[in-house]
């Protein structure tokens, strides 16, 4: 199983101060984990999350019909990724 230690952040333009990693789940899952200004988490401790269907051009909705998960510490970001896997 994949876990926060796999994420490779990169600076990204569109937020700013921000980073960004991205993660194939191999099932048709792509994971986008963000931080920075201006969003759902700081990109140091705390951390926003999205999921996208790769072939459906969509979200992957959260257990809460949200499209995004927010202020995720990096164990809450694995759980994530590991509930996300097993779709």
């Amino acid at each position: 199983m994949k876990t926060f230690d796999d994420l490779e952040f990169k600076p990204t333009f569109f937020i700013r101060n921000g980073v960004q990693a991205k993660l194939d789940l191999g099932n048709d899952i792509e994971v986008s984990v963000v931080g920075g200004d201006g969003v759902y988490g700081d990109g140091v401790t705390t951390f926003e999350v999205a999921a996208f269907y790769k072939t459906l051009d969509k979200f992957v909705p959260f257990e809460d019909g949200d499209n995004v998960s927010g202020w995720n510490t990096k164990e809450e970001v694995t759980k994530i990724i590991n509930r996300l896997e097993n779709l």
